[in-house]
């Protein structure tokens, strides 16, 4: 296969320089900074009430097939797929999290996992249609027209 290169469209901008309680940082505001030639892209995103921020997981220490979920021995291990380790095979990330404002190029959210600096690779407006399960089963009605179910309008 061939490689995939991808360029950051910008940083998290928050108070995590380290891994920490995942919880904390969920609990949390981060500033999506995002490189000032993509603020005419940020047009009509805070209309949504979430997003989901795909981002590289920097900082990953390598991949590891099987792991114990959160670092929680407690927990039995299970293969790096069927968690949310950043140690994959590709270190991307996806998070949901709640919009809260849009001012320029700099995106405010809360809810969001990642450190202090990490490159964030896209965004893209959270849409129930699309993003949740219940799109899918809509899908499969020929008359249903989808809207945006994950706006604030």
């Amino acid at each position: 296969m061939e490689k995939v290169i991808f360029t950051p469209i910008g940083v998290v901008i928050n108070a995590f320089d380290e891994p920490t309680d995942p919880k904390t940082m969920r609990n949390s505001i981060s500033t999506l900074a995002l490189d000032p030639k993509y603020a005419g892209a940020l047009e009509g995103l805070e209309k949504f009430s979430h997003l989901q921020v795909i981002y590289y997981f920097d900082r990953s220490p390598g991949y590891v097939e099987n792991i114990h979920p959160m670092g929680d021995p407690s927990i039995p291990m299970r293969g790096v797929l069927a968690t949310r380790s950043p140690c994959r095979p590709n270190p991307i990330a996806l998070t949901l999290v709640k919009m809260i404002s849009v001012k320029g190029s700099d995106v405010e959210v809360a809810g969001l996992d990642a450190l202090n600096g990490t490159p964030i690779l896209d965004l893209k407006p959270y849409v129930n249609h699309f993003d949740a399960p219940v799109g899918l089963e809509r899908e499969r009605d020929s008359s249903y027209k989808p809207w945006d179910c994950g706006s604030k309008m």
